[in-house]
């Protein structure tokens, strides 16, 4: 099968050279999330090829025309459109590229393509192109384009791309019921953990090492997402021998910064790359999502933190998220008072645990998401869905 897979991220050793010499890495999560699902595809036996007009603005870069070679990662060819790096003027050169890419691609066998809704231009310009094709095309929904910081016309043509598509692939049930109205082929995959990562080894954990127990947060640090509740109610629930550990960037970060310079329990160690964080993760405690869940954007959204919080083997601490489907639940510790004291109450009680029953808390996590969710198989997956939707249709017609 082949799979022309659409987004605007790139191999992950070109992010590494995009991004050496930033303060703040750009969108993490994403290269994260599709380059585990392509290493996924490719070890399902799918041929991918990766169409992109790359991270890249002009905070990342001042040059103005941007060509990089056709490069292969993991088995998966990434080809990247040459741009303009100019407002607007990308956007167009990304949309005619997806558009003469997809008319290039191979006819000696059958194709689907699966794009990332939320990359505009590519996801339009793809779209334009299968239709000429008669290329299958199925979207990737992450988020609503509709509760995004998109302009007005961009949000118009997102909510068009919807009409385009033969099949979706959704984070939560919630999307389905909201954008699929004419009932197409479709998958819902909150996430994916990373099937190889390094089993956790709880004697190295800097409570049995240090002596600490380091609660640890990483992700977005935007004021909505609770941060200001989980460090007042760390510093509320003031457990000896705790410290909180922060990483990240967002709006919450200059209070943050204060509130660490007058408490040393609290430690904020700005954006770290994510094997750094994976690495600390292990070594953690406990390892928190205090996002609180009465917003109407949770419905559709699933963090891809706690799929990689749960992967880690250390004991997680979240807020009941109406997105995580409920089978999630006996694996994970939850709040229940999102206030800061009910953060507090909830790490008291939590941090108060015998560390043995919250290390096998945490292992079973570990095993239900690698047993369940990672990158492999939902991969196989998104292929069956392609296959019985599309290819095997196709033939029978």
């Amino acid at each position: 099968m082949q799979i022309l897979y659409g987004f605007s991220n790139c191999s992950d050793r070109l992010y590494r050279k995009l991004t050496a010499n930033l303060k703040t890495a750009v969108s993490i999560p994403v290269q994260k999330y599709h380059g585990l699902l392509i290493k996924g595809l490719v070890k399902n036996g799918a041929k991918v090829t990766c169409l992109s007009g790359l991270p890249i603005n002009r905070t990342v870069t001042k040059k103005l025309l941007i060509r990089e070679p056709e490069e292969t990662e993991n088995g998966a060819l990434y080809h990247y459109y040459t741009t303009l790096n100019v407002p607007g003027l990308r956007q167009l050169t990304v949309f005619f590229g997806a558009i003469r890419n997809v008319l290039r691609a191979p006819k000696n066998e059958p194709a689907v393509a699966v794009c990332d809704c939320l990359n505009i231009a590519n996801a339009f310009g793809m779209a334009i192109g299968c239709r000429m094709k008669k290329i299958p095309l199925v979207l990737i929904v992450t988020d609503l384009p509709d509760m995004l910081s998109f302009s007005r016309p961009e949000r118009r043509i997102g909510n068009r791309l919807f009409a385009h598509a033969d099949g979706f692939i959704f984070l939560t049930e919630a999307m389905n019921g909201r954008l699929n109205q004419k009932q197409k082929p479709y998958l819902v995959m909150e996430g994916h953990a990373d099937a190889d990562v390094p089993v956790r080894d709880p004697a190295s954990t800097y409570e049995r090492t240090e002596g600490k127990k380091v609660v640890l947060y990483a992700g977005s640090l935007m004021e909505i997402y609770g941060i200001g509740n989980l460090t007042e109610g760390f510093l509320e629930a003031n457990v000896p021998g705790s410290e909180l550990w922060i990483y990240g960037d967002g709006d919450y970060r200059a209070a943050l910064e204060k509130t660490a310079q007058a408490h040393e329990t609290i430690r904020y160690f700005g954006v770290c790359d994510n094997q750094t964080i994976v690495e600390r993760e292990q070594k953690a405690s406990l390892l928190v999502n205090p996002r609180p869940s009465d917003p109407e954007y949770t419905k559709y959204s699933f963090p891809s933190k706690n799929m990689e919080y749960m992967a880690s083997g250390t004991p997680v601490l979240t807020t009941k998220l109406p997105g995580m489907p409920k089978e999630y639940d006996p694996f994970v510790y939850c709040i229940g008072d999102e206030s800061a004291g009910g953060v507090a109450a909830a790490l008291r009680e939590v941090l108060g645990t015998d560390e043995r029953i919250r290390n096998e808390k945490g292992a079973a996590a570990r095993s239900f998401v690698l047993q369940n969710k990672t990158n492999v198989g939902q991969a196989a997956r998104v292929i069956a869905l392609l296959k019985t939707a599309f290819l095997e249709r196709g033939r029978k017609a």
